[in-house]
């Protein structure tokens, strides 16, 4: 499996996988289960279908020192991802 094979699947399976600033010079990884549907919130209301949608936020353990070296470490994160929970 690629990486972009993985990160569809992650969007298939509702899966939120993106990079959270914690201070000015460093960042997270952070991942959400239901976290497309609720639309990055933890509890989102559709007004139209009356639906509600849950998610919550994980944050990683790795704290880096720049967006960029967080971002060659998502295609590891979309793999697990798949892997564990495929």
């Amino acid at each position: 499996m690629n990486w972009i094979s993985d990160f569809k699947w992650c969007i298939e399976n509702d899966w939120q996988v993106y990079i959270k600033p914690i201070n000015t010079l460093q960042c997270k990884i952070a991942i959400r289960k239901g976290g497309i549907t609720a639309q990055g919130k933890d509890i989102y209301y559709n007004k139209i279908t009356g639906e509600e949608s849950f998610s919550r936020e994980v944050l990683g353990e790795i704290v880096y020192v720049s967006q960029k070296k967080a971002m060659n470490k998502l295609p590891d994160v979309y793999k697990y991802l798949r892997e564990t929970y495929e």
